[in-house]
């Protein structure tokens, strides 16, 4: 078996998980061509896996990954700092709708609140108890809820 198959599982958990930039393509490059030379060292696959774990390359292996976090790419095919950039300008472009969303309603409520007269403008904000007969009715009923509530029946 050639000794580059030996570290193909290696290599690809780097480039399916990473979108890796150039300079950090070089640097990867020459960390496996420095693992090749090791692999160069055994006659079998399991005495160089053996011996790869237990060295310093293997360290400097696992490091790459926390090295490279930014360049994970995920699920939506970008990379975790082009997903940030994604979610910030979406988030922006949401808020400004929103925001304009909620003013356009504060105003409109303001106009029409303006242009109604009094007692249609108390129904509008106190519902049932602004109506003369109605609202004592429901001002009496909510007393006894309460008085339910606090004396616990």
């Amino acid at each position: 078996m050639d000794r580059k198959e030996w570290i193909k599982p290696y290599r690809d958990a780097i480039d399916l998980q990473f979108r890796l930039d150039e300079a950090a393509q070089r640097d990867v490059d020459q960390f496996f061509e420095r693992v090749g030379q090791m692999a160069a060292g055994y006659a079998d696959q399991a005495a160089f896996a053996t011996a790869f774990m237990q060295s310093p390359l293997y360290q400097e292996y696992t490091s790459l990954f926390t090295k490279y976090q930014k360049m994970v790419v995920t699920q939506s095919g970008e990379t975790v700092d082009e997903a940030t950039v994604t979610m910030k300008k979406t988030a922006a472009k949401s808020a400004a709708k929103e925001h304009a969303k909620s003013m356009a309603g504060i105003e409109l409520n303001a106009a029409i609140s303006h242009m109604l007269p009094d007692e249609v403008n108390r129904i509008r904000w106190a519902g049932a108890r602004a109506l003369p007969v109605i609202g004592p009715i429901v001002q009496w009923i909510d007393n006894i809820k309460w008085l339910r509530r606090l004396l616990g029946r």
